[in-house]
């Protein structure tokens, strides 16, 4: 086996990709699509901000008597998910944070290729891997160096949660997690997106409308309580549940269009629950935009003195939702209703 290097930018790896010299079909490769938006968005950002990234390792072939094709080996994700970008396929995370580029602060949040500066294209388009080319390797070396570059660190629990729900919710949770309400509405820091609490937020969302509608028992909305939740639902959430999730993610997805202050993580969930009762109540998503503008305006102290140390237990979440819930009937002067309401009626946490 012999390792040289290749000095070529994005630019002309995308034109190889378009005639098929570039190619992503190593049979020990993952499938594309395993790097959710976040990911993709601090790989852009860190090509502009320079930086480090690791290293591009390609397997070069002979096809024919004259040409070479190159086979990613490791970095299929990045360079697919860079030409994802610049073919205008995405736009970048609300938690991109901005860049500066000879004393020019460029704003990346939320921005498509096309709506960049021609100078951070530019930049995008002439960035230079390193790049690593392994010629003359037998199957063998090429799996020993796959298996070394690729090895396993710990999982985090949200991440444990996909394998307590099973492949199949996982997958579909996977999928509605990139609405742009999660992707592009809420106010996360760039750690905190890092570490998938958009799918947090989700899994907590799903756990109190099942405490609402079905008096699911729970102590907190930790991550720990969360888990169990997911082993729960395992092979268990019928297409109604999931109706009902995704056509409040649609909702709350017209209400914000935009990043919007008030929807740090601790509030989302509340946000989620008072969206599901305005759906149900025919309240326009603009108007319930209004109302939460309203709220997040205002000094609700019932709301307030649930916030803060221990916020994730149960006493505290069902405190912000009810504190939430009695603005929320009092702004649209909706009348008590039976039935009609954000939390269960199972108060004893098992």
């Amino acid at each position: 086996m012999v390792k040289t290097t290749l000095p070529q930018g994005v630019r002309v790896l995308a034109k190889w990709r378009d005639k098929n010299t570039l190619r992503f079909d190593l049979p020990i490769q993952r499938a594309s699509g395993q790097w959710n938006l976040l990911q993709k968005s601090l790989l852009i950002h860190s090509m502009l901000a320079d930086y480090p990234i690791p290293p591009l390792y390609l397997v070069k072939r002979n096809e024919g008597d004259s040409n070479s094709i190159y086979q990613a080996l490791d970095g299929k994700q990045r360079c697919t998910s860079i030409f994802e970008f610049i073919g205008g396929e995405y736009s970048l995370h609300a938690s991109t944070p901005p860049v500066t580029i000879e004393g020019t602060k460029y704003e990346l949040a939320n921005t498509k290729f096309e709506e960049l500066s021609d100078e951070c294209k530019d930049l995008i388009l002439g960035y230079r891997f390193t790049i690593y080319v392994l010629e003359d390797a037998t199957d063998e070396e090429i799996e020993e160096v796959f298996a070394r570059l690729n090895a396993s660190t710990p999982l985090t629990l949200i991440q444990k949660s996909r394998t307590e729900m099973g492949t199949e919710l996982a997958e579909w949770t996977r999928k509605v997690s990139q609405c742009n309400f999660l992707q592009h509405g809420i106010s996360l820091t760039t750690a905190q997106a890092r570490r998938e609490s958009d799918l947090e937020i989700l899994l907590q969302s799903m756990l109190l409308t099942d405490a609402k509608d079905s008096n699911y028992n729970y102590k907190a909305i930790s991550m720990r309580e969360v888990m169990k939740y997911c082993k729960e639902i395992r092979g268990n959430y019928a297409d109604s549940r999931r109706e009902e999730i995704t056509s409040t993610l649609d909702y709350l997805s017209e209400a914000f269009t935009e990043k919007h202050k008030f929807l740090k993580k601790s509030n989302v969930p509340m946000v989620f629950i008072m969206g599901n009762l305005a759906m149900q109540k025919d309240i326009k998503p603009s108007d319930f935009k209004t109302f939460v503008d309203s709220f997040a305006g205002s000094e609700c102290v019932d709301y307030e003195v649930n916030t803060g140390s221990g916020n994730i237990k149960r006493v505290k979440t069902e405190g912000r939702l009810v504190a939430m819930f009695k603005s929320f009937k009092d702004y649209f002067e909706l009348p008590d209703e039976e039935g009609f309401t954000p939390i269960g009626s199972n108060k004893d946490a098992a």
